[in-house]
């Protein structure tokens, strides 16, 4: 059962890199597209008196998008190399998890507002800017006590 397992995790990591890389990209390629018109994107239409937000926008877009990817794939990597070695729950991810919440947070409010980007006049705030960022939270508090419990019975003979 514990292949079965790490056979599982690899798979995953494998596929979450792969859809993170290609995600990363096209990120990339979208937010170069908001200043320079290629044909990936439409080019923003700026607001007189709101162009650093339209820029802040795009840029911590990108920004907290890589970093939501970077933790993900950091988070995947390490619970696969744990395993490996024989830890159930490695340390380190709780971090990593504490930093997808965080750049889902920024990721998922300035995705939301992109038609800002375009001239659209009216900031917005949805539930999943808040929903998704406290499901990592909760999960990562969880993970936490995980290592906790596991770090103790590490310790008991």
């Amino acid at each position: 059962m514990e292949k079965d397992s790490t056979k599982s995790i690899k798979w995953l990591t494998g596929v979450v890199i792969c859809i993170g890389l290609i995600a990363l990209v096209i990120l990339g390629a979208q937010t170069i597209g908001f200043f320079f018109g290629k044909s990936v994107a439409q080019k923003a239409v700026w607001i007189d008196g709101a162009e650093v937000f339209q820029v802040l926008i795009a840029i911590l877009r990108f920004i907290a998008g890589a970093v939501l990817y970077v933790s993900m794939a950091g988070f995947m990597l390490n619970t696969l190399k744990a395993l490996n070695n024989g830890v159930l729950f490695p340390r380190i991810n709780i971090k990593l998890l504490f930093w997808a919440a965080g750049s889902a947070l920024v990721f998922l409010l300035c995705n939301t507002n992109v038609p800002m980007i375009h001239g659209v006049q009216v900031f917005q705030i949805d539930a999943e800017e808040i929903l998704v960022p406290a499901i990592i939270c909760t999960f990562a508090i969880l993970y936490r006590i995980a290592v906790q419990v596991s770090e103790e019975n590490s310790l008991t003979i």
